[in-house]
């Protein structure tokens, strides 16, 4: 169990250290085991980009599964999925900007 309390906490670091919002995640290890739930939320100011993206997920997972003592790392996301060959897929459609209407004269 105190390996787990341990991997907890540096799992915990990896996700902050990504810029992730620890808040918006619920981060469980049992066995070795990585269980993260929730909905990935980067902080940073730009809006673009605060629902993450494929590369920062692959970082992501990489720097988990590259913990010592790790033997898996499951991810149940609202907003992203991995498909079955591994790459990630936005589950919300990212609004799109619409066109400025110029007032009619």
């Amino acid at each position: 169990m105190n390996d787990d309390v341990q991997l907890n906490s540096r799992a915990r670091k990896i996700v902050t250290a990504n810029w992730l919002d620890i808040s918006q995640l619920r981060i469980r290890v049992t066995r070795g085991a990585i269980s993260i739930q929730g909905r990935i939320r980067k902080l940073t100011e730009k809006q673009d980009e605060r629902d993450g993206d494929p590369s920062s997920l692959r970082k992501l997972d990489d720097d988990l599964r590259g913990l010592r003592g790790v033997r898996g790392v499951t991810y149940r996301l609202d907003n992203w999925r991995r498909d079955p060959t591994g790459s990630w897929l936005c589950t919300e459609r990212k609004p799109t900007k619409k066109p400025r209407e110029h007032p009619k004269a």
